[in-house]
């Protein structure tokens, strides 16, 4: 079957799927979607020894049966969000609203930043459902700028990006002339959405994830760097009920005066990252373990921990 054909049957099968979620009732909806977690764990296999894998690194002093246990919970979660994104892009305001607690004081870095027009750096993992934070921010009026990262198949490309273009995000495009207009973004008071919790290549800044080296993209850092924009950590937690509750934190840097551009760069990176290490320790089965998070390491043992 050629890539053309195949993408169309895939994004049949989306546009299929998009009409039986917008049917169920929410508590079916995240019913199906642990199923289609446990399936595709536990029948499928997807990814699973990948995960299991980096599990293993993350939680050496963890047992194999409880390592097991994170990584289905790990599935469950996914398959939920997964059919959540579906929704997305039918959902009413008030309901996107409903659905995420952000209880008093939740949201003090964002409005301050807001209200002092500074613009923001919005960081996040692929944690919780980012998906829905994005959404949640613009709903709010935030004028947020989300990175997006082109799809394989450009009919669902197109589709995600509708759908945050819809919801009030404006996007930017990754690549060269991506980091001309996130630094316009920011200098135009935005607040600019980015995800830097996966391996950046041999290009990236090794800091400490998990005790090992992780590679972790300059961008968010630099832009801090250059802007002087704040960085606002942003978490979106899954709640036993299924609903979400929203932490914020500004994050802040202890930064010599006498330090280079690099040097700064190197310790802000390794502090946000150690930020983010702490959230998915709290609730480990909402990270995307499947991703390979140490697949590039440093070419000797030496890493950058920070200074």
């Amino acid at each position: 079957m050629g890539r053309k054909l195949k993408h169309i049957f895939e994004f049949i099968g989306v546009l299929f799927l998009l009409q039986v979620v917008r049917l169920l009732p929410r508590r079916w909806l995240l019913a199906l979607g642990r199923a289609l977690g446990r399936f595709t764990f536990s029948v499928l296999r997807i990814r699973r020894e990948v995960t299991l894998e980096n599990l293993e690194k993350a939680f050496p002093e963890k047992p194999a049966e409880e390592i097991n246990d994170i990584g289905k919970k790990c599935y469950k979660h996914f398959g939920m969000m997964a059919l959540e994104y579906l929704r997305l892009h039918s959902m009413k305001r008030d309901g996107l609203l409903a659905l995420i607690d952000g209880g008093t004081g939740a949201t003090a870095a964002l409005d301050r930043a807001y209200k002092e027009k500074s613009g923001a750096i919005i960081l996040t993992a692929h944690f919780g459902n980012w998906e829905y934070l994005g959404a949640w921010l613009a709903a709010k009026g935030y004028p947020v700028s989300f990175i997006n990262q082109p799809q394989n198949n450009p009919h669902t490309d197109r589709f995600i990006q509708r759908t945050r273009a819809d919801l009030g995000m404006q996007m930017i495009e990754r690549g060269s002339m991506g980091l001309r207009l996130i630094v316009r973004a920011l200098r135009e008071r935005r607040m600019v959405f980015i995800l830097p919790d996966q391996d950046a290549g041999r290009d990236g800044i090794f800091v400490p994830f998990f005790g090992r080296p992780a590679s972790v993209a300059r961008g968010a850092a630099a832009f801090a760097v250059k802007t002087a924009a704040p960085i606002i950590l942003c978490v979106l937690s899954r709640r036993s009920d299924g609903d979400y509750s929203l932490t914020t934190e500004k994050l802040e840097f202890d930064l010599a005066s006498t330090w280079n551009e690099e040097q700064k760069i190197i310790e802000i990176t390794a502090r946000y990252t150690k930020a983010i290490e702490y959230h998915i320790r709290l609730c480990p089965e909402q990270w995307f373990w499947l991703h390979r998070r140490w697949k590039n390491q440093p070419q000797t043992t030496e890493t950058h921990a920070g200074l």
